[in-house]
């Protein structure tokens, strides 16, 4: 990948200086970029009482997850060609998630939910 289009992509990943992750601030999407490969990894905060529960927010957080990871890789291709004036080709390479225990000790427990997407991009 040529050096303008890494920069345009750096500027459209951009999530610092006054552009959050979320409207809500319940998840967040960092991006890296390591030759043609792109990482994308989206994280939430999932809070349960039981195992159950777990299984089922973590059901409902894989299909989220998929979805926004899926339009976001839409916007970031438009917004590429707006950009730039060439095509952003992506190919996923991998996806898959992982659930992190925080706090597990009281009633309430905390848990990181990460899916990790890796594409390649040229």
């Amino acid at each position: 990948m040529e050096i303008g289009h890494c920069r345009a992509l750096s500027t459209l990943l951009n999530t610092t200086y006054g552009k959050g992750g979320s409207q809500t601030g319940t998840m967040s999407v960092t991006a890296a970029l390591a030759g043609d490969s792109l990482t994308l990894t989206y994280t939430s905060v999932v809070h349960f009482a039981e195992e159950r529960s777990l299984q089922m927010q973590v059901d409902r957080l894989t299909h989220e997850s998929i979805s926004y990871l899926t339009d976001m890789v839409s916007r970031l291709k438009k917004d590429f060609k707006e950009m730039t004036g060439d095509t952003l080709k992506a190919k996923e390479i991998k996806s898959n998630d992982s659930i992190e225990l925080v706090s597990g000790l009281a009633l309430r427990k905390v848990a990181y939910y990460r899916r990790t997407h890796v594409l390649e991009v040229y």
